[in-house]
This record gives structure tokens, C-alpha cells and sequence, in this order.
């Protein structure tokens, strides 16, 4: 293997284990999940302007590519208020990682659908198998985590969270060829803003029950850590966002492009796949989230895991 190749797999793995690190930082934020993603979403956003010849390129996209993305970013803005929310409700990263684990199942059933083709008996067969893993979870989970989480809830929310990125990632596949990516996660971004900002004007009035999963009520634009973790400071939130946003978004964004440019596609999925093993371990280390998770959340993310490696294989092999 060539200097390049070893460069491109560095820059490809250390982007997957940046992204695990994002479950991390959801529990590590102590604001609420709407908070944390309408801060993620905008700095993120400015982020991409210190990547040279963005703004070039941004210029250069059709007005109906960016109307069409503006779209897609409402799918990434309900994909993370979930992602995060089932983090927050279940005060677990793990077991929303687990959920995640799901991708590709749901990618498998949303591909058929939107590119019109016919549906794989044993893409089907794998999905039923991480559906058992998830079963396995949930079942097997107790109804609050030893924090006052509610597992239950948290597990409905991250599989819709789960089902989410399935959908806005396989629509994506087919503009990543016809739009330079950089614009791509831009103009998302600036869409799912835009979108939160309606939901505080327009939606606080109707949330009654389901103020747990969306938190406009409590939506601060300075929030301040009531309870800091690692940093002692009243402003960590807006330390850890600052790092989400820009390390585990912009910095991760562009190490995994430049990868993306080297190795195969067969490498690239299997890398990204082994994005909630890379957070499962570092909840373990870093929140000491396995001393209140049971035997069977990791069998069934073994199960769910094993069907995504299985998967990965069977696409390369055809």
C-alpha cells in the first residue's frame, strides 16, 4: 500500500470515529436537544466559508439543485432533533447507536422504492435479522436507565431517527454526482436552520405531549451548563457544540471527502457502518455507559452489526 492509500484510510477512519464521537457530545451538552442541533446547525453552516473555493462553488450550483437541498436539510434537521432526543430521553449514547445501527435495513427497503428497482430477498433477509436485534434490545430493556432515561422512548425515537437518515442519505446518492458535496451539506444545513426557526414561530402553540421529543419550550440561544462535565465552566455547552460543529462536522466532512476520493466504495460503507461501534466504545470509556446496559443491548447490537458487515460483503461481491 502507497503513502497515499495509508493517508486516505487514516483521513477515512479518523472522520468515522469523529462522527461516533458525536453521540458523546449530544449527552455531554447539557442544553436540550432542540438547542444543541439549531446551534449545531448554523455554525456548521459558516463553517463550510473557511474551506477555500466553497463560495466559488456555491455561486456555480443551479438555483432548483439548492431549492431541492433547502428541502433535504428539513430531513437532517428532524434525523438529528431525533438522534439527539433519543439520546436525551434515554440519557444513553449507547442505545441510540444501536438504533443507528439500522441504516442500512431501512436503506435496503428505501432504495427499491426510490430508484424504481427490484427489492433484494437477501437485503430483505438481513433487515429482518438487525429487526431482530433491535427486537432484542427492546425487549430485553428495562423502562427506565439507572439515570431516570426512558428506554422505551428512546428506542422508538432513535429507530425513526434511524429511518430518517435512511431516507435524506438515499435521496442524497442521487445528486452526490451532479452537485459538489461541500454546497451539498451547506445548503442542507441552511434548510434544516431555516426549518427550526419556523418550528419556534409556528409549531410551540401545538407541541402539547411531545414537548419530550421536541423541546421548543425550553430552546435558549445562550445556554448555560447547569451541571459541566470534564469542563468546569457555566459556557461548556457552547464549548461542546463549538466542537461538534466544527471538528465533528466541517473537519470530519472534509477528511472523509478526501478519503472518499481513494478508497473504494466497498471500504468507505464499511468504514461508516463502524461509526456505533466506534461510539459504543467511547461511551464505555468516557460515560461508563456499560455499567447500567445488560448483556442484551450488546447481543442485539451484535446482531444488528453482524447484518451490516454481512451487507457490506454482499454489495461488494454482487
Amino acid at each position: 500500500m502507497n503513502a497515499e492509500m495509508k493517508k486516505a484510510y487514516w483521513e477515512l477512519h479518523i472522520a468515522v470515529f469523529i462522527f461516533g464521537f458525536t453521540a458523546i457530545l449530544g449527552k455531554l451538552i447539557s442544553a436540550d436537544h432542540f438547542t444543541l442541533v439549531w446551534h449545531r446547525m448554523w455554525l456548521a453552516a459558516l463553517g463550510f466559508f473557511l474551506i477555500p473555493k466553497f463560495y466559488q462553488s456555491l455561486r456555480a450550483t443551479p438555483f432548483k439543485s439548492i431549492v431541492t437541498l433547502l428541502g433535504i436539510g428539513v430531513l437532517v434537521a428532524i434525523h438529528w432533533l431525533t438522534f439527539y432526543g433519543s439520546i436525551k430521553i434515554g440519557k444513553s449514547a449507547s442505545l441510540t447507536l444501536g438504533c443507528f445501527g439500522l441504516t442500512s435495513t431501512f436503506t435496503s427497503f428505501l432504495e427499491p422504492v426510490i430508484y424504481k428497482r427490484k427489492l433484494d430477498k437477501r437485503e430483505m433477509l438481513l433487515g429482518l435479522l438487525a429487526l431482530l436485534g433491535i427486537g432484542i434490545i427492546a425487549y430485553y430493556s428495562p423502562s427506565e436507565s439507572e439515570e431516570g432515561g426512558n428506554f422505551t422512548l428512546a428506542i422508538i425515537v432513535g429507530v425513526f431517527s434511524t429511518f430518517v437518515a435512511a431516507l435524506f442519505s438515499t435521496i442524497n446518492s442521487r445528486i452526490t454526482n451532479k452537485v459538489d458535496t461541500k454546497v451539498m451539506a451547506f445548503t442542507e444545513l441552511a434548510g434544516g436552520f431555516l426549518f427550526l426557526n419556523l418550528l419556534l414561530v409556528f409549531a410551540t402553540p401545538f407541541i402539547g405531549q411531545w414537548t419530550a421529543v421536541l423541546p421548543i419550550h425550553t430552546f435558549n440561544i445562550w445556554p448555560t451548563t447547569l451541571s459541566p462535565q470534564f469542563i468546569e465552566s457555566p459556557y461548556a455547552d457552547f464549548i461542546w457544540i463549538a466542537i461538534l460543529s466544527l471538528v465533528c462536522t466541517n473537519i470530519a466532512f472534509v477528511l472523509n471527502l478526501n478519503a472518499m476520493k481513494k478508497v473504494t466504495a466497498f471500504t468507505a460503507n464499511l468504514a461508516i457502518n463502524l461509526e456505533p461501534v466506534y461510539g459504543i466504545v467511547l461511551a464505555a470509556f468516557i460515560l461508563h455507559e456499560h455499567e447500567f446496559l445488560n448483556l442484551q443491548f450488546y447481543i442485539g447490537t451484535a446482531i444488528i452489526l453482524s447484518s451490516v458487515v454481512i451487507h457490506a460483503i454482499m454489495k461488494k461481491n454482487g
